[in-house]
């Protein structure tokens, strides 16, 4: 509900409608099955061009720019990638997002340039979606890292006076 105030972007609208066809073709026996009575043969040049354009975008995706990409329409390729890879080209964007945000923290980008420099609308959407994806905000996981390198990087008797809290 925090995501209110923000417009859905272009994928977003692809997935939750893609969500519900779902939901309403999981009451119909015959739903997902081709003309044949068999499952549509899946698209996998396809799919995979998506996923590559997803891998090397910087900026915001939209789905038209996946169709073009893809040769496929938006909710045939939602359906392609998702039976492929498991997850929507959306969240698949999003966390492709998130692994370049959590190497520019690691390296010391700041929170704001950070959420910028990796197409999130602001710095509080950025920290929402790290938080869904990895259970911790984004300050947390830094926290949690540094400990993790000062624990690996310290000598044997500072190590025990870590975790007995000295």
């Amino acid at each position: 509900l925090r995501d209110m105030d923000r417009p859905l972007d272009d994928l977003e609208q692809v997935e939750i409608v893609a969500a519900l066809a779902e939901a309403m073709a999981a009451n119909d026996p015959g739903a997902g099955l081709g003309r044949t009575g068999r499952p549509p043969k899946l698209a996998r040049a396809e799919a995979e061009r998506a996923r590559l354009f997803l891998e090397a975008a910087t900026e915001t995706v939209d789905a038209a720019e996946l169709e073009t990409v893809s040769g496929l329409d938006r909710f045939t390729l939602n359906r392609q990638f998702r039976a492929l890879y498991g997850t929507s080209p959306y969240n698949y964007l999003i966390m492709r997002r998130l692994d370049r945000a959590r190497s520019l923290l690691a390296a010391g980008t700041d929170l704001a340039d950070t959420a910028i420099a990796t197409g999130f609308a602001d710095q509080s959407h950025f920290t929402r979606q790290f938080k869904r994806a990895y259970g911790r905000t984004p300050a947390a996981w830094l926290r949690m890292l540094r400990e993790i390198i000062v624990r690996r990087c310290s000598p044997r008797g500072a190590r025990r006076r870590i975790w007995r809290g000295g």
